[in-house]
This record gives structure tokens, sequence and C-alpha cells, in this order.
């Protein structure tokens, strides 16, 4: 399942790190690896979240913000959290 973006978001990144301070575990733990390929008119970004260095969700969109926020999606429903 995809997620189109058509205005830049951040909602779920802001989950994420919410989720983490609600919790009572350091912000620390999660993690962001961000690569980019192609030409920069044409960049895809790839943004991997990991926690306490796992894997746990991954997204790839044109812009790095829209990426992020995808994987942080992606990292909360593997964490079993329900997102909005």
């Amino acid at each position: 399942m995809s997620t189109k973006y058509t205005t830049l978001s951040t909602k779920y990144t802001t989950q994420i790190n919410n989720y983490f301070q609600a919790q009572g575990r350091e912000t620390s733990a999660l993690t962001f690896q961000v690569s980019c390929e192609g030409a920069s008119d044409k960049a895809m970004w790839t943004v991997v979240c990991k926690v306490s260095g796992e894997q746990k969700g991954v997204g790839t969109a044109s812009t790095k913000a829209v990426a992020k926020d995808l994987a942080s999606k992606a990292a909360l429903e593997a964490l079993g959290v329900e997102t909005t």
C-alpha cells in the first residue's frame, strides 16, 4: 500500500517522535538513514527508519521530507501504532 503525497507533510515523523516521548523512550533510539539517487532535478530519496538499530520502515519519494514521513509511517505500523 502506498500513500500519494501532493503536499509536504511531516505528520508521521511528528507522530513517531511523540510516540517515543509518550512511552518514555529516548528519541535517540530513533534514527533515519538517508540516501539519494538520480540527477538533482529527478532525484529519488530513500529513508530508512531504525529503532535501536533495527530497520522498522522505509520510504521513497521525490523529496527527503516526504520519504522520511513515509518511513516514519511504516515504522509506526511495524510497531503496532495506529496511524491517523
